[in-house]
């Protein structure tokens, strides 16, 4: 994350130094010069960058927790003491009850019910936290993005004019351009993803409801507005 932070600061300050000298005449619109724009454009860029790139990580990792696994405790027959998957978790478990794979562990009368119980479908706490994290991420994201979107677009046509009035070339134009087109490209894919993985996370839980896990529908509606939201901010920025 530190590498994109640092080679968007010294573009800036390389496109800065190089087409806005301090012995040109200010041009604003609002008395603001447009290298203050810029360089307070920047920040903000790489501010967004990183909490963009943390609701990425997030939404992964709500994936990672929303996941069917199961842990076999007991003999089961073909399992023994392992992480199984979602896909083996049912054959595991209805193998072991139809086998008597644990009868040699518990009584067989008790068997069928400790089967259930051995195989975890999700966390619904350690969803909740792994939610709330990136619901806060996603806040900042939802709650900024407009307004940096913005500044960009006003930073853009302010040195546009300044590029047809001669006090900076077209190559130095150009440079500012493709730091903010990098810049929004960045975020869109990284909302994108978001926006995916929150989807994923929410058939994930649809799945541990309909193998019978109860207690779900926070996070059913949680994730469905998580996905919503990184969707609507995704749809925000046009790329240039």
């Amino acid at each position: 994350m530190r590498a994109p932070k640092v080679i968007l600061t010294l573009t800036v300050s390389i496109a800065l130094s190089g087409c806005l000298p301090s012995n040109e005449p200010m041009f604003s619109s609002r008395g603001v010069a447009p290298e203050t724009i810029s360089v307070h454009n920047a920040s903000n860029e790489i501010q967004m960058q990183d909490q963009a790139l943390a609701l990425k990580a997030l939404t992964r990792n709500i994936i990672r927790k929303s996941t069917l696994q199961g842990a076999a405790i007991g003999a089961f027959a073909g399992c023994g003491l392992v992480i199984i998957s979602a896909s083996n978790a049912k054959n595991c478990v209805t193998g072991a009850v139809a086998g008597g794979a644990i009868g040699a562990v518990a009584g067989a009368a008790s068997g069928k019910k400790q089967a259930a119980k051995r195989v975890e479908l999700v966390s619904p706490s350690a969803l909740v936290r792994a939610i709330g994290k990136a619901d806060d991420s996603m806040d900042i994201v939802s709650r900024d993005l407009p307004n940096l979107l913005k500044k960009q677009d006003t930073e853009l046509a302010l040195l546009s004019d300044r590029m047809k009035s001669g006090q900076i070339s077209e190559e130095q134009y150009a440079h500012r351009f493709e730091v903010i087109k990098a810049n929004k490209a960045q975020l869109a894919e990284a909302l994108s993803l978001s926006a995916a993985q929150a989807n994923e996370a929410h058939k994930n839980l649809q799945a541990a409801k309909v193998k019978g896990q109860t207690g779900l529908d926070w996070h059913l509606s949680a994730t469905r507005n998580l996905t919503r939201d990184a969707t609507s901010a995704r749809s925000a920025i046009s790329l240039l």
